[in-house]
Formats: C-alpha cells, sequence, structure tokens
C-alpha cells in the first residue's frame, strides 16, 4: 500500500509540475489528497469492524 501511494503521489507531482502549477497550489493539493486518504481509511476501518 505504502509503495502505490508513493508512486501514485509521484505521478500527482510530476502532473502539477508539467501542468505548470505553482509550489503552493501543489502543496495545497497535495494535503487534500493526503487528508482525503485519512479520511477513506478511517471511513473503511469503521465499517471492517
Amino acid at each position: 500500500g505504502s509503495i502505490l501511494g508513493l508512486l501514485i503521489f509521484t505521478v500527482i507531482t510530476n502532473l502539477f509540475i508539467l501542468n505548470g502549477l505553482n509550489t503552493a497550489d501543489q502543496l495545497v493539493a497535495k494535503g487534500v489528497i493526503i487528508v482525503a486518504a485519512v479520511l477513506l481509511q478511517r471511513q473503511s476501518l469503521k465499517s471492517a469492524t
């Protein structure tokens, strides 16, 4: 899971760079992605118990 997450994050970072997104917007977008991933993970753990 960690390696897949790292690969996805790297691809997203490369897409941001290729599209010319500035650094501040990249950081905000990455933060939103991380928060969404954590919330999805917590939700899936709740439903498993």
